[in-house]
Order: C-alpha cells, then sequence, then structure tokens
C-alpha cells in the first residue's frame, strides 16, 4: 500500500498527462476487495484514505470515507466476478474513479462556489479515468500475480 502510494505521488508526478495522474490507490483497493471480500476492502480503503487525508486533505477523514464505501462496493460485488475474466474488474475500476473524482470534484470545488461541472468532467474526471483504466491492466495483473504467490508460498509453507 505505501509502495503504491509513493508510486502514485512521486513517479506519476513527473509522469503526469496534463496534471493529471493515475490513481493506484483505486487499483489496490479493488485488487484487495476482489481477493479478500468487503471486510478486507473496507480495510484497505480507510487505510488508503487516512494517508491521503494526513498528506493531502484538510479535514481527516474526507478520503478516508469515500474509499471505504469503494472498498466495500468492490467487496460486495466480488462474489459476482469470474476470476479470470479482466471485463468486469476494468469497469468497477473505471466506475470507482468516477465516484471518487466526482467526490473530490464535490468536497474540493463544489462546496467552495466552483460550480464547473462541465468543465472538471472534461479536463480532470475523463482523463484521470482514462489514465487509471489504462495502468489498472498491468497494476491489477501484478497485484493479482503477488497475491497467488504469497498463496502458493503458504500453501508449500503447510
Amino acid at each position: 500500500m505505501i509502495i503504491l502510494f509513493l508510486l502514485q505521488h512521486t513517479v506519476f508526478t513527473n509522469l503526469s498527462i496534463g496534471n493529471i495522474i493515475p490513481d493506484l490507490l483505486i487499483i489496490l483497493i479493488f485488487a484487495v476487495a476482489y481477493q479478500n471480500g468487503k471486510v478486507a476492502g473496507i480495510f484497505v480503503g480507510i487505510s488508503c484514505g487516512l494517508m491521503l487525508d494526513l498528506t493531502f486533505g484538510s479535514v481527516l477523514g474526507v478520503y478516508a470515507l469515500c474509499y471505504m464505501f469503494i472498498g466495500y462496493f468492490c467487496g460486495f460485488l466480488a462474489t459476482y466476478y469470474i476470476k479470470s475474466d479482466l471485463i468486469l474488474p476494468l469497469a468497477v475500476i473505471t466506475v470507482s474513479e468516477f465516484v471518487f473524482s466526482f467526490y473530490c470534484y464535490i468536497v474540493n470545488r463544489l462546496i467552495y462556489g466552483d460550480t464547473s461541472l462541465a468543465y472538471y468532467f472534461k479536463r480532470i474526471m475523463i482523463p484521470k479515468v482514462a489514465y487509471t483504466l489504462l495502468l489498472s491492466v498491468i497494476v491489477y495483473k501484478l497485484l493479482d500475480y503477488i497475491y497467488i504467490s504469497i498463496l502458493l508460498q503458504d500453501e508449500e509453507d503447510n
């Protein structure tokens, strides 16, 4: 979790496209909730959100709340996933990123009087979702591979 957080806010800050960076934490939350269910998704969502709150947030718990709901949503849908399918996970990551981006718009912009939703949607939300979706194919498969490797290692140890 910390590695992806640091990658997102160091390496990918330098690889930003139009000041847009991908949300690797959404991919992590999805991957954990997908493999382990709602409770794990909620825990990782709160943890990732608190890291964002402590680093960039003005109010503690704002990002944690949104990531918690995303973790629950992804864990809830885990019963409907086919593990070898990649289309549904990408769709869920896309919806999750849209939800998070819209939540950020409400918390960071709308409250302060910025009502230009069309501009925010076109210039920030769509590129961020696209960038996250592009990287999610690679990052999700990598996280899945790591998870399976850990499970196999645990089975060998037992």
